[in-house]
């Protein structure tokens, strides 16, 4: 019995190490990729709060400056203060060093930009535009804006101040040297629209209920009616920090059902130039595939009502692997093609990620070799088939 006593016991021990082995090991995985959506933000409208003796504080500017910081560290959406492409093809001019007024690129990505223009033989900017899509590759995935439906602030004895839907709270009676708060609440809805539709993807709600919170403090009057400096330095703004944080994970949950996609940028025979880099996570050995989408406008291309368009699934024009990330923009070379070339504002979605031990390729002098990519006029094609060479 002792014997089958202690066999027992080892068999469970080793039982436990496996488990905690098994334990470590599942800890150890990284979290799965996400691509950041490119957003556009709009405004978030809200009443000014009203004090005594006349004053009032803007809250719509404060909410308006905390949703891009929200934003910035959100692991789901990626946006941009400026378009990338700066002016219509059109318009844009080149002066004799080669840059241009075309784009709107950090300092970094501007200087890569211009290196592979070079790298591909062309002594400026010049690439493959489609009026029909060229301002694609200024459009977000979808925009943003918002409202603050009501900002509560409750002080002893049941003292309201804010506002609601219905109006703000009259300041009659309250001293105007300030408030001793208890506790502050705010309503917030958010919504998601596509940049050329306007239909609604996604909207949500934050409630009083979810935001109530306990601050505790003594509000300065005449501190926050000076300026918005002060209000970020006060348990407030972690309230209504708090809400807009809140409304944007609602959003980014009804928005995972969304195919991510960016836009070509530039085309430079061997590679092509997409918007979103570091700031969207892509990383260097990941494959997308490109597509010359057909679009119907009520009028002339890009400056009239857009009335819809698309590609197949199976209409591919190339495949690229990326093999630079800049700040706001990614390099990706072609490694497939058919007869068609990208255009200017093609869409790109991801086809697959790097896989787990990719090693990108190691510093050194690379041999130069001829290019076969298929320089054809651009229009839609079928799938991807026909590798291409590199410069």
């Amino acid at each position: 019995m002792k014997t089958y006593g202690k066999i027992a016991v080892l068999i469970a021990g080793a039982a436990m190490t496996m488990g905690n082995q098994k334990c470590q090991q599942q800890a150890a995985q990284p979290p799965a990729r996400v691509l950041k959506k490119i957003v556009d933000m709009g405004a978030i409208r809200s009443s000014a709060i009203n004090f005594p003796g006349g004053a009032s504080f803007d809250f719509q500017f404060v909410a308006n400056q905390q949703i891009y910081g929200v934003l910035q560290e959100s692991k789901e959406f990626a946006f941009k203060y400026a378009p990338p492409i700066a002016t219509a093809p059109a318009t844009s001019t080149t002066n004799a060093n080669g840059d241009t007024n075309m784009f709107n690129l950090t300092k970094a990505d501007g200087a890569m930009m211009k290196a592979s223009a070079l790298e591909a033989g062309k002594s400026n900017y010049e690439v493959q535009y489609a009026q029909t899509a060229w301002c694609m590759a200024n459009l977000p995935q979808v925009k943003i804006a918002g409202a603050v439906n009501s900002f509560e602030l409750i002080g002893g004895g049941g003292i309201t101040l804010g506002f609601t839907p219905a109006g703000a709270y009259p300041t009659n009676g309250l001293a105007s040297a300030g408030l001793n708060l208890q506790f502050a609440q705010l309503d917030l809805s958010m919504v998601a629209t596509r940049p050329l539709t306007s239909t609604v993807v996604g909207a949500a709600n934050v409630t009083s209920k979810q935001t109530k919170t306990s601050v505790n403090f003594s509000l300065n009057f005449g501190a926050l009616s000076v300026g918005p400096s002060a209000y970020y330095q006060t348990p407030l703004a972690t309230v209504s920090k708090t809400a807009l944080a809140k409304a944007v994970s609602g959003l980014s949950e009804q928005l995972k059902k969304d195919e991510w996609y960016t836009r070509v940028m530039a085309n430079h025979d061997t590679h092509l130039i997409i918007v979103g880099g570091a700031d969207v996570g892509l990383e260097v050995g990941d494959q997308l595939l490109v597509y010359n989408e057909e679009y119907y406008w009520d009028g002339e291309p890009c400056n009239s009502k857009y009335l819809g368009g698309g590609a197949a699934a199976n209409a591919a024009v190339a495949k690229i692997e990326i093999d630079y990330v800049g700040d706001e923009i990614a390099r990706g070379k072609v490694i497939e093609q058919n007869d068609y070339n990208a255009v200017v504002g093609a869409k790109v979605k991801l086809s697959k990620f790097h896989a787990a031990d990719y090693v990108p390729p190691g510093a050194g002098v690379q041999p130069t070799s001829g290019s076969n990519v298929a320089s054809n006029s651009a229009a839609p094609g079928a799938v991807a088939t026909k590798p291409t060479g590199g410069r």
